[in-house]
């Protein structure tokens, strides 16, 4: 187990990583400024707690399939606009 927590940490490293961590935020921020939504209205619009979606904005998340999509449903985006550059 010690083994794959390290190669988590490694991964959550990774330029890759940080930059797709980084799209996202910017993204769903972005999108949510858009639409003139407070976290809180946009949080219910997407089914998850206001602190996720915080967490979310600031890059402080690793972000689930479950997250993502329902990211895409409450904005009404596809996933390629959330991670767009």
């Amino acid at each position: 187990m010690a083994g794959r927590r390290v190669q988590r940490v490694t991964q959550y490293r990774s330029r890759a990583y940080r930059t797709l961590q980084q799209r996202l935020s910017i993204n769903v921020r972005r999108l949510r400024s858009e639409l003139g939504y407070t976290q809180e209205a946009c949080a219910e619009c997407c089914q998850m707690p206001t602190r996720l979606l915080q967490r979310v904005e600031a890059g402080d998340v690793n972000a689930t399939l479950t997250t993502l999509a329902r990211l895409c449903d409450g904005l009404e985006v596809d996933i390629g606009v959330l991670l767009k550059r």
